[in-house]
């Protein structure tokens, strides 16, 4: 073999290092694992999943955990599954584990988003939000809660629009869309009103 090959040689295998380098640096999404631990789907009822289970964890050590009976695949998005009878498990580093139950629920494989909606219960720790719409951002650590909430805690009870609450730092929004409505509170001191 010449000079000139064995240069040319090293140069093209350079340069495949470097494009190999990039893919796996830049387009490869190694920050979240997700595996299906169990999924079984029915061909016969236009792409039905049954016992469907997620389960999602980032470079914190922080995991999603999302389970249904069935679902489909959107006809209008791939990487999005309409789930029946659904229940997201949040747990968080240090943090008590959040429970999700819903009706129904759009999840986003690529994303971990899920839009929970129809008789939705968040719990946590002695606290229970129900609503009729709750958005999770998985990558972002918050949730959105809206359409008639209803907060109840050891002592009291909360009634708003909308409450938007950050995972990780636990810090919470909590208000009315109509300006000129207060959210309402009933605080219960001693067992008595």
């Amino acid at each position: 073999m010449s000079y000139k090959s064995l240069i040319q040689s090293g140069i093209v295998l350079a340069i495949i290092l470097i494009l190999l380098a990039i893919y796996f640096l830049f387009f490869k999404k190694s920050e979240k694992l997700i595996k299906i631990n169990e999924a079984k789907i029915d061909n016969n009822i236009d792409n039905k999943i049954l016992e469907l289970k997620y389960n999602a964890v980032d470079a914190e050590g922080n995991s999603y955990i999302i389970e249904s009976n069935a679902g489909k695949v959107s006809d209008k998005e791939k990487n999005v599954l309409i789930l029946k009878k659904v229940k997201g498990i949040i747990k968080i580093q240090n943090s008590e584990d959040i429970i999700i139950l819903s009706d129904f629920a759009n999840y986003n494989k690529a994303t971990l988003d899920t839009y929970f909606y129809d008789n939705v219960r968040l719990s946590f720790d002695g606290h229970s939000i129900d609503s009729n719409e709750l958005f999770m951002n998985y990558i972002d650590k918050n949730i959105n809660i809206r359409n008639n909430v209803r907060y109840k805690g050891l002592n009291n009870k909360l009634y708003a629009d909308i409450v938007e609450i950050d995972l990780v730092t636990k810090f919470s929004k909590i208000y009315m869309l109509d300006k000129q409505k207060k959210v309402k509170v009933e605080l219960k001191q001693n067992g008595s009103n």
